[in-house]
């Protein structure tokens, strides 16, 4: 098991590409928390760990809200002691043209794209500092590389995410923490849902919609990097081809 007795943090972690890490990381040995601000979605996924084996613990947390995050932290140093892995998957992705979407759609993507990765480093580098260990994964994006229209605040939100992932990565990697962006492509989830649905690809020959399952091995090989890796401030993007 490659996280045999890590504990990991995982945002977003009620459904989607967070709930798929989530037993991918238990299934990996792993003690999973999992948060997010849907209650039933985060119990739903915390029980199914446990039926199967392993130990999760389920959080409610707003990641715009410094306070609930601190929360977050705190409950699970109480129960595990340690805190090896912190996942940022939480996201929110306003569509529309520029010019049509509103100062709360902008305040919306800012406050959960970019300040919860914020909220939840803030929180957990000090006592991965104190470990002198810890892996910081952020879930970033194609749209974090290259604009696309009727995206501009994912885009924006996604390409700040990036920058922030590399600049804290150069700063704590002498303390034996490392830090990188984990690029799923095209995945059908909530989120996605309009594309998907739509049958939109951004690039439809070569990477066509995937299951979130199909991101777990990718967000297992990077939680599974040891420090002395030197692999930090990388940005890993997972391209699935067609088998045609």
């Amino acid at each position: 098991m490659q996280l045999k007795d890590k504990v990991a943090i995982i945002t977003g972690g009620g459904r989607g590409i967070g709930k798929a890490i989530a037993h991918g990381y238990a299934g990996e040995g792993a003690k999973v928390v999992v948060a997010a601000r849907n209650v039933n979605q985060i119990d739903a996924v915390a029980d199914k760990i446990q039926q199967d084996g392993g130990e999760a613990l389920a959080i409610p947390t707003d990641m715009r809200v410094p306070s609930e995050v601190e929360n977050l932290v705190q409950q699970t140093m109480d129960r595990f002691a340690q805190i090896d892995i912190l996942v940022n998957n939480a996201g929110v992705n306003p569509r529309g043209l520029f010019l049509d979407a509103t100062l709360e759609e902008w305040e919306l993507g800012w406050q959960i794209n970019v300040m919860g990765v914020v909220h939840c480093c803030r929180a957990v580098l000090p006592i991965m500092k104190r470990q002198g260990h810890g892996n910081i994964i952020n879930v970033g994006s194609g749209m974090g590389q290259v604009g696309h229209a009727n995206l501009s605040v994912y885009c924006a939100s996604k390409f700040a995410l990036h920058g922030l992932t590399q600049a804290i990565a150069e700063e704590v990697w002498e303390d034996g923490i490392i830090a990188n962006v984990l690029i799923p492509g095209p995945v059908k989830t909530e989120l996605s849902r309009p594309g998907w649905e739509n049958a939109v690809t951004f690039r439809a020959a070569s990477d066509p919609w995937k299951e979130p399952e199909q991101v777990v091995p990718s967000a297992i090989f990077l939680a599974a990097q040891p420090p002395s890796s030197g692999m930090t401030g990388q940005i890993l993007s997972i391209m699935r081809r067609n088998s045609a």
